[in-house]
């Protein structure tokens, strides 16, 4: 905890160093931007793009996004219940909504930014397909989420910004019950998210 704190610190003193040199137009909160990211979710990497847009005067905004998640590594799931085991490489395709506020900007060029997103899609098997010529393991579905995370907002342009976020989620999915793969599938991408990403105002 001690390494990540002063990870913190420094991270944000090196974006404190930065403020003095954006001029940023007082009209950047009011207008839409577009962005992308990447992060973790849980054991689960992913990667987005969408667009984000205003819905109030103070702040508050909604975006629209699509992510794909995949897993880190082989996703190896054990049924304590019934010894079997199933070994598998699982992706999701998903829309992403997500409601969320930011602060005014401090200094010119820096905010703090928060949201909750709901997250709807599907997950397959396309390396398991490919490597192995089966078709998706995990079969018919339907993946949601839930997912909060609080962040900073660093203009480094007038209409440019790059973004830090952290928070954690619940992810399951919805399928076949017998299922081994459904049931290896339901956790995963749930716990500790981490997400860096950028902005670009219109």
């Amino acid at each position: 905890m001690k390494i990540e704190k002063a990870l913190w610190a420094i991270g944000i003193m090196m974006m404190a160093a930065a403020l003095p040199v954006v001029a940023v137009p007082t009209d950047v909160g009011q207008t839409a931007s577009f962005e992308f990211g990447m992060g973790t979710q849980g054991i689960m990497s992913y990667e987005e793009l969408g667009i984000r847009i205003p819905v109030a005067s103070n702040g508050l905004s909604v975006a629209l996004s699509a992510r794909l998640l995949s897993s880190l590594t082989w996703a190896t799931f054990i049924n304590l219940e019934t010894g079997g085991s199933v070994s598998f490489h699982p992706d999701v395709v998903a829309g992403v909504v997500s409601f969320g506020g930011s602060s005014p900007l401090v200094h010119g060029a820096l905010r703090a930014h928060g949201a909750v997103g709901l997250l709807l899609g599907y997950s397959f098997t396309p390396w398991d397909s490919a490597i192995y010529g089966v078709p998706n393991l995990i079969g018919p579905n339907f993946t949601f989420a839930l997912t909060g995370t609080f962040g900073l907002e660093l203009f480094t342009a007038p209409r440019v910004s790059v973004c830090i976020d952290a928070g954690g989620g619940w992810k399951s999915i919805v399928g076949d019950e017998a299922n081994p793969y459904v049931i290896a599938s339901s956790w995963l991408g749930s716990g500790f998210g981490i997400r860096m990403g950028m902005r670009f105002y219109l």
